[in-house]
């Protein structure tokens, strides 16, 4: 048992610590992009007459660590469907990202050039918002599922070019457009493309100081999110190995997370009559001096309960109630067993907070406060 209690506390540490290693690429990406310069070009045949821009970070121009890449491909393979059976992009800045993403999902890479190397292809003009040129695009494609992947989406022109020759392969679907990024000033921040699912990681801008402005976009939250949901809800389970029994055979394990630097601040697990929700509790109070002052993130592997036999209890659904700084609760099943729960620990709980139910894939929203974790 002792060996057992090292192992997790020793898995809880590292998990922490590598998360917040994760949230430290994405700030050294958001970093990347505002500090790269910004120009303005002529019309040389593309759709503005004066095209600003700043120099893309990620297309081999730019001292950039290298394993930032791999962190840009990781994201953007987890919004791409798993039938998908080939990721398409188009020469040159695509070609570094859309390699990740090729590699991460173990999938063929097509790429569009300016060549045709005497192969069967389809002829397209791309046309930016400074210039146009003809790409060839391989019929090796045809009748494949594929996902679009570029380094980013600022008039359309290149992407809505790429869509019309795919178009021309029978039986050819797409089954969405990823970018890193989607810059705003010749365009607006939307779902989809061109009919299309459209999901991209950052919000870029090129304000009037010749600035670019960037942050995390929705879709790149909800997945950072997930990942780290996922992760530390393993531990949870972890912890509930430790738990005695319930009178309906189960064991549970708890645990709370600081949510702006992902410490493991408790963790909690059914001792006698104590909760798992309850220890958890206990121990936040005693470790986190300031954490009154602090957002946290509860994680339990079962549906906390609704009501308590006997005195001096208060049901664990409350206890998290009555604690604003516990901002998220994620939960693993449903208190199925115990007809007085059932899901009634939920609909309680989703009176304050927001919660994911990790074994149902959903989430529920709060609609009382609107809740914003600062990635």
């Amino acid at each position: 048992m002792e060996k057992q209690m090292f192992d997790l506390e020793q898995g809880l540490n590292r998990l922490s610590s590598d998360i917040a290693a994760e949230k430290l690429a994405l700030d050294k990406i958001v970093k990347v992009f505002e500090d790269s310069p910004v120009y303005a070009v002529k019309d040389s045949g593309g759709t503005v007459a004066e095209y600003k821009y700043f120099v893309y970070p990620f297309k081999g121009f730019s001292l950039v660590d290298y394993s930032l890449y791999y962190s840009l491909g990781k994201y953007l393979a987890r919004f791409i469907a798993k039938d998908v059976e080939a990721i398409v992009t188009v020469e040159s800045d695509g070609i570094p990202v859309a390699s990740f993403v090729a590699a991460e999902l173990g999938l063929p890479l097509i790429i569009a050039k300016s060549f045709h190397y005497n192969l069967p292809c389809r002829e397209f003009v791309q046309q930016t918002g400074y210039y146009n040129r003809k790409m060839y695009l391989s019929d090796v494609i045809e009748g494949k599922k594929v996902a679009l992947v570029d380094c980013m989406i600022s008039t359309g022109g290149t992407m809505k070019a790429m869509i019309e020759a795919i178009k021309t392969l029978p039986g050819t679907q797409i089954s969405g457009i990823y970018c890193i990024n989607n810059k705003n000033n010749y365009g607006s921040q939307q779902e989809e493309f061109n009919g299309y699912e459209y999901k991209y990681l950052f919000n870029t801008f090129v304000n009037d100081q010749n600035k670019v402005e960037v942050g995390l976009s929705r879709a790149l939250k909800e997945v950072f999110w997930q990942q780290i949901d996922e992760q530390f809800f393993e531990l949870a389970k972890n912890c509930a190995q430790f738990s005695n029994y319930s009178k309906n055979g189960y064991q549970v394990g708890s645990l709370i997370v600081s949510a702006d630097n992902f410490e493991i601040m408790a963790w909690g697990f059914r001792k006698s009559n104590i909760h798992a929700e309850q220890d958890a509790l206990s121990m936040l109070k005693i470790n986190c001096p300031d954490w009154q002052q602090r957002e946290f993130t509860l994680y339990t592997t079962l549906e906390p309960c609704v009501y308590r036999n006997g005195t001096g209890h208060i049901a664990c659904a409350d206890l998290v109630n009555e604690i604003p700084q516990i901002r998220w609760v994620v939960i693993g099943d449903t208190d199925t067993a115990d007809g007085k729960i059932n899901g009634a620990g939920i609909v309680r709980l989703h009176e304050k907070k927001h919660l994911r139910l990790i074994n149902e894939r959903k989430v529920i929203r709060c609609e009382k406060e609107v809740i914003h974790f600062v990635c």
